[in-house]
């Protein structure tokens, strides 16, 4: 303990631990709300926040008053992954999906503790659904968040089920573990998860997993729009969609289906 004392740097700290707030607002924070939270000098807040900023960690609001985390943290957690090139790899696939479905579609990965939106191609309609980079979605009621705790491994399922109400947000109903987990084996028997209107009311999500060469769940594609436009009965058959541009995907990563 001593030890670590010894080399710790005051500055990194504050900055790490700054990155650490903003991680729990996708939509950022101002200099004041980030003093509020940490208890540190304005100043010193400001300083770090500009220079995680011009280093590319942050990015700011139009306005300038808000920070908030930027893609190079999460180009970051994707060489982590050892799959910096996801995206580049996905692109192609989810904008042949978009055409054909007309919804916008996303593609993201596992957080700590949710998943984690890497990018998106906007959908044709008129009105689609836009999010923002970095927007993390909860494991036990989004399609995202399902279908990449169901294909975490074993070991990790029952972790967090283990401890489920430390993943609640409060945004809906937490799940019963036993019932939970049927629904995790469920989702990897059908090969997708969705999400009826268990998160936002109204609007209809499905998703699919992605796999890299080792046959390991590394992404998931999905598209989220209206009841209307996604009906409960048209489900199964835009899961099959989703599906197919997945496994492209996961081909492209070098996976091979058995």
């Amino acid at each position: 303990m001593k030890e670590s004392k010894k080399y710790r740097v005051p500055m990194v700290a504050k900055a790490m631990e700054l990155l650490e707030t903003l991680s729990d607002y996708p939509l950022g924070l101002t200099v004041q709300e980030m003093v509020e939270k940490l208890k540190y000098p304005k100043t010193s807040v400001y300083k770090t926040a500009c220079t995680l900023y011009e280093k590319g960690y942050l990015g700011r609001d139009r306005n300038e008053y808000r920070f908030f985390l930027s893609r190079k943290l999460l180009q970051l957690g994707l060489t982590a992954l050892g799959e910096t090139d996801i995206i580049d790899r996905s692109i192609l696939y989810m904008k042949k999906l978009r055409d054909e479905l007309g919804e916008s579609i996303m593609i993201g990965t596992m957080g700590e503790n949710e998943a984690v939106l890497l990018e998106q191609v906007t959908g044709t309609y008129d009105f689609v659904f836009t999010l923002k980079a970095g927007m993390r979605f909860n494991l036990y009621s989004t399609a995202p968040g399902k279908v990449m705790f169901a294909y975490s491994g074993e070991d990790v399922i029952k972790e967090k089920l283990r401890n489920i109400k430390a993943l609640y947000d409060g945004s809906c109903s937490l799940p019963d573990p036993e019932v939970f987990l049927k629904e995790l084996e469920k989702i990897r028997k059908e090969g997708f998860a969705s999400d009826l209107e268990e998160t936002v009311q109204g609007v209809h999500c499905i998703a699919a997993p992605v796999f890299n060469q080792s046959g390991k769940a590394v992404a998931c594609v999905w598209t989220s729009g209206p009841s209307g436009r996604l009906p409960e009965k048209n489900i199964k058959e835009v899961a099959l969609k989703i599906m197919g541009c997945a496994e492209m995907i996961s081909r492209n990563l070098g996976y091979i289906s058995k």
